[in-house]
């Protein structure tokens, strides 16, 4: 029993120091009730900036903290038209190691192209993207963004976090997404 219990508290104690795994389990939770997007949307509110809730969406909440504060609320939404639309505005703040000031840094509105659109729509079909297993690169340096994707379909619903260089199908359509 002694023994039981000093490997329970040694085990309890190495969890502690653990490091971050490379992969996580997808959340199964409401995207529009994850706290980053919802701070994401704060970011829309302030400057009067459409958050384009409803039907099919994706929201991605990319947040990098270092000598400032750094934030940007990207949104992919299919319009009533069938067209897919893109938004994304960034505002810096406080938060970091420096004083700032908050102000919006850029607000940036477009149609995704054709092979962009095309490529979403195979995306948001795959199964995987909703029940899968999300990997990373494990790449993440000081000062670089984490990452959170709801994505709102017919297909599923799923919240996504990240850092460092996110992988499979999901990887794919933050990079189209984020503009890698």
């Amino acid at each position: 029993m002694k023994y039981l219990l000093s490997m329970t508290v040694l085990l309890a104690g190495l969890g502690g120091c653990a490091t971050a795994p490379t992969s996580r389990t997808i959340a199964a939770t409401d995207p529009l009730n994850a706290p980053e997007l919802t701070r994401s949307f704060g970011i829309r509110d302030r400057y009067g900036i459409p958050r384009h809730v409803g039907g099919t969406a994706i929201y991605i909440d990319s947040v990098a903290r270092h000598f400032d504060y750094a934030e940007a609320s990207t949104i992919a939404w299919r319009d009533k038209h069938g067209r897919w639309e893109w938004s994304q505005v960034s505002e810096r703040g406080p938060g970091g190691l420096l004083p700032a000031k908050q102000e919006l840094n850029s607000n940036k509105v477009r149609s995704l192209t054709d092979l962009e659109a095309k490529s979403v729509e195979d995306l948001i079909r795959n199964p995987a993207l909703y029940n899968g297993i999300v990997e990373t690169d494990g790449s993440h340096g000081v000062g670089a963004p984490s990452h959170v994707m709801g994505i709102v379909t017919p297909f599923g619903r799923t919240v996504i976090r990240w850092n460092g260089r996110l992988l499979g199908p999901a990887g794919d359509l933050a990079d189209i997404l984020l503009g890698r």
